[in-house]
Parts: structure tokens; sequence; C-alpha cells
């Protein structure tokens, strides 16, 4: 599982923002995947609900970004 918080990130110009941050690894690996992926994948691009890879991929960051 995944320890996940907050980190307030400060913003070049106007107010910062929250950004959530995990210290596990493999929430950092397959996030990395699923934007790798959904980049280059030419069914994302038209519609990231149709494709099984996103799908799968997204279920795993889901699962690690729980508590």
């Amino acid at each position: 599982m995944s320890t996940t918080g907050w980190v307030y990130v400060p913003a070049s110009s106007g107010a910062g923002h929250l950004q959530r941050v995990a210290s596990n690894t493999e929430f950092n690996r397959t996030q990395r995947a699923y934007i790798d992926h959904s980049r280059d994948c030419q069914t994302c691009a038209v519609d990231s609900t149709a494709c099984t890879t996103a799908e799968e991929l997204w279920g795993i960051y889901r699962a690690a970004m729980s508590p």
C-alpha cells in the first residue's frame, strides 16, 4: 500500500497549490506508466475509456493510491 499525502507547491506567480505525493514506488511507477501509455496510445487519444490497457493501468494506479 501507499502512503500518500498532500504537499504545498508554490507557484511562480499567483497562488500555489496542493499536490498529492506518494512514498510508494509502485504508485509512482504505475502513474508514470499510465501517463506514458496515454500519451502514445492512438485509442486514448480518441477515447481513453475504450482502451483496455489504460483501464488496467488506471485500476493498478488507484489500488496503489489507496491507504
